[in-house]
């Protein structure tokens, strides 16, 4: 390990996460998971909605990624709660089929982000992206089903408690059974809310489980409820460094990102003149140019009479437009998620050597695997007498 990169084996190594998110290979694969999140949600919301089994459309996506975060907060929990209250079965297979969709993107992206993470922060080692891509492929069903085994054994017990709930259906036998056996749901209330809540806390060690150890779902499980149990007051103080630490970096990347945006506007507009002003009232129609809301520099467009463009080539210049702040947006959350991803390694590894007493270096390593015409070179060169 190179001597000039330490590990304190303590919370000032969460601040090294910052570095770490703007790994080139972390961050192709972070924009590539977050478009690719998009186009899915796109495709799967613009089909079921030809079909009319929802009706969402699918600007609904476009418009939360435009919109700033004090906007979109609210916007997202009320379309949300509106989805959720009066689902039918229609609406809840459609969701079921975003949600499946979203973790085996997320399974891949996720995987290979914290392989990374994991090989750069444990044993100052850079591993190729198609490397870590097939890692993840690999690991692709662990990863696909650790974040899913809290919610299972949650919604398993939910259903052992309305199997039960039917036994009482029976006149006078059912009722004396619930009456004896409430109990055990009360037992098993107390095991839903422990497993779901310890769960939630605990998913975010799951990825990195087995990005590091090469285990599967289970294994990141139990290690997960283990970590968050066994040390809950450095859980406490770990994720309370990394979040204030992480809405400081947020808030840098995002203002200059707005700033950047911001000064291409201002100076493009001083030579483009009147008609960039047109473009710019129009695009103020469609979104706001602001990250983290506090950022918001709000246009005297954006109150006016609603701007048309009669000309193609203005449309066409405005929605160009549009796309490049789509797309840097996509990039501030880029980095809002490689920096999880990171972070989150990096409080494994610190609680695992507290809990586990493992150094940090102990990674799984991939077997070489080698070529069939290489094989007999390599023996040749390994016999005695041979240098």
């Amino acid at each position: 390990m190179d001597a000039t990169k330490t590990i304190n084996h303590d919370w000032r190594d969460i601040l090294r996460a910052f570095k770490m998110a703007f790994d080139p290979k972390k961050v192709l694969l972070g924009y590539f998971g977050l478009l690719a999140s998009m186009a899915w949600c796109l495709v799967v919301i613009s089909f079921f909605s030809s079909v009319k089994m929802i009706s969402a459309s699918p600007t609904f996506v476009i418009s939360l990624v435009c919109c700033s975060l004090r906007e979109g907060v609210p916007f997202l929990a009320r379309s949300v709660l509106s989805t959720l209250s009066p689902m039918d079965f229609g609406e809840f297979f459609v969701l079921v089929v975003l949600v499946v969709g979203l973790l085996v993107i997320w399974a891949m992206a996720g995987g290979a982000i914290t392989r990374i993470a994991a090989l750069d922060f444990a044993r100052d080692e850079s591993i190729r992206m198609v490397d870590a891509w097939r890692f993840a492929r690999k690991k692709v069903f662990s990863y696909f089903w650790s974040p899913l085994v809290p919610f299972i054994g949650v919604l398993f017990l939910a259903l052992c408690n309305v199997i039960g709930g039917l036994f009482g259906r029976i006149p006078v036998l059912g009722e004396l059974f619930i009456a004896l056996a409430f109990p055990f749901a009360i037992v098993s209330g107390f095991l839903m809310v422990f497993i779901g809540v310890i769960g939630t806390l605990g998913t975010c060690f799951m990825f990195p489980t087995i990005s590091v150890e090469g285990s599967d779902a289970f294994d990141a499980m139990s290690r997960a409820y283990t970590y968050v149990i066994s040390r809950p007051k450095k859980f406490i103080w770990y994720y309370a460094v990394n979040a204030g630490y992480g809405f400081l970096c947020l808030a840098f990347v995002s203002f200059v990102a707005w700033l950047m945006i911001h000064i291409a506007f201002l100076t493009v507009g001083i030579g483009m003149g009147e008609k960039f002003n047109e473009v710019q009232g129009y695009i103020f129609q469609k979104c706001t140019i602001a990250f983290l809301g506090f950022c918001t520099r709000y246009s005297p467009h954006a109150n006016a009479a609603p701007v048309l463009l009669d000309s193609w080539s203005l449309k066409f210049l405005a929605y160009m437009l549009l796309v490049y702040i789509v797309l840097i947006k996509l990039a501030v959350w880029t980095f809002l998620t490689t920096y999880v991803f990171s972070s989150k390694t990096i409080i494994y590894f610190l609680l695992r050597k507290d809990i586990d007493n493992t150094v940090v270096a102990d990674v799984h390593l991939e077997e070489v695997q080698l070529e069939p015409a290489a094989i007999p070179a390599l023996e040749k060169k390994t016999e005695p007498g041979n240098p």
